[in-house]
């Protein structure tokens, strides 16, 4: 399969009042950043309306229930500490997860990841968060809430090791803008991504979906993407 998505990722550091500047903000984003009581969460609404207008994607995000998207093409979000993590895709859905590496992920290793999985991820925090990124990302994908992590979406991670970080995207294009710059904070755009490096499935209720993935990391977090293959 083609892929036409675009990766984008906004270092979360500037003011309310600087992203505000930033942002061409409709009434819909400004209802719903009125109306959100968590100044993070508020830093992270703006800072992705501030990423879309930088890499020139404008439309307005709509909401379904808690789930995002456009009126053209297909989006998905994703937020760690410090970083906001966007990926579009013109054509069909994809989705995206992006965490803090921390020893946070042990407390719920054993909930989420099957026994084979832990045994792969051999104590490796790097790797232990990136199943996560994984399952999440099915999980987005599947836009279903009723999902066991650990029964019913199994990961392969043969291919990944600590010593060799996940592959790099081709056209890798780091921006490095520095905080009240023109553009913002963007920190990196990647464009026509490669295929993916991780296959996920999803079984329930006997039917299994496919899913294709790719993972990397950007500073102290993990990345996965991807989207549904069959």
């Amino acid at each position: 399969m083609s892929d036409h998505s675009l990766l984008a990722f906004w270092k979360m550091e500037e003011s309310e009042e600087q992203l505000h500047a930033m942002c061409d903000l409709c009434d819909e984003d400004l209802c719903r950043i009125d109306n959100c009581q968590a100044p993070k969460r508020r830093i992270e609404l703006l800072s992705v309306r501030a990423l879309l207008k930088a890499v020139g994607i404008n439309q307005t995000i709509h909401y379904n229930d808690s789930k995002p998207y456009l009126d053209n093409g297909y989006i998905s979000i994703s937020h760690s500490a410090d970083i906001a993590a966007i990926i579009y895709n013109p054509d069909y859905p994809v989705g995206i997860d992006i965490e803090k590496i921390s020893p946070r992920i042990q407390r719920i290793a054993t909930r989420a990841f099957s026994d084979e999985e832990i045994a792969a991820a051999n104590g490796d925090l790097e790797k232990l968060t990136i199943l996560w990124n994984c399952k999440e990302c099915v999980f987005k994908l599947a836009d279903d809430e009723g999902i066991d992590f650990r029964e019913m979406i199994s990961i392969q991670l043969a291919e990944m090791s600590p010593e060799t970080p996940p592959e790099t995207p081709p056209e890798r294009q780091s921006k490095g803008q520095s905080k009240g710059s023109r553009n913002g904070s963007i920190i990196e755009v990647s464009r026509g991504l490669s295929e993916g490096l991780i296959d996920a499935t999803l079984t329930k209720f006997g039917k299994t979906r496919h899913f294709s993935l790719s993972a990397m990391k950007i500073e102290d977090n993990t990345v996965v993407w991807g989207h549904l293959v069959f």
